[in-house]
């Protein structure tokens, strides 16, 4: 059994996707006995951004509202729809980050729920691009911005 296993960063083969930052290390870190295990570093830039995407849950959100859309998309109730699929998904999205994954930082929470926001933005479903204030190009540059960003909201990692 690794260091990691021992401290619950491992289940079942799968690494648990709680990003370690400085804010967060001594609770993420604490083991049973007490002791804080200094040996496992902060992540880096590249684990917290694939850790703070929650592609899961925005591929299942796509492959929901592309099924539903070729067969209904034409009627006239669907807008009401596709608007339960968003919910869906963003309650989707906390509960299987928490529930599954074992997530249980509330920043980490909030900066993938929005993340999931974000990207269903920036798809153009017809959810949000029939809000009058939705604009295509807006919505691909905020998620430019927090692909690249979202992994420096915690703070700078110390490596990239």
């Amino acid at each position: 059994m690794s260091a990691c296993e021992g401290i619950g960063f491992k289940r079942s083969g799968y690494v648990v996707r709680l990003v370690v930052t400085k804010r967060n290390r001594e609770a993420v870190l604490l083991g049973a006995s007490g002791i804080i295990h200094e040996g496992i570093p902060e992540d880096s830039y590249r684990e917290r951004l694939i850790k703070y995407i929650p592609v899961e849950t925005v591929a299942l959100f796509i492959a929901a509202y592309g099924i539903t859309f070729y067969l209904s998309g034409s009627e006239i109730w669907y807008p009401i729809m596709a608007r339960w699929i968003l919910i869906a998904g963003v309650i989707g999205t906390v509960l299987y980050l928490w529930r599954v994954e074992g997530v249980t930082d509330m920043v980490q929470l909030v900066i993938s729920t929005a993340g999931f926001i974000i990207w269903t933005c920036a798809l153009g479903v017809i959810t949000v691009a029939s809000l009058p204030y939705y604009n295509a190009v807006v919505a691909g540059i905020i998620l430019i911005a927090y692909v690249f960003g979202a992994p420096l909201i915690d703070g700078l990692p110390g490596t990239w």
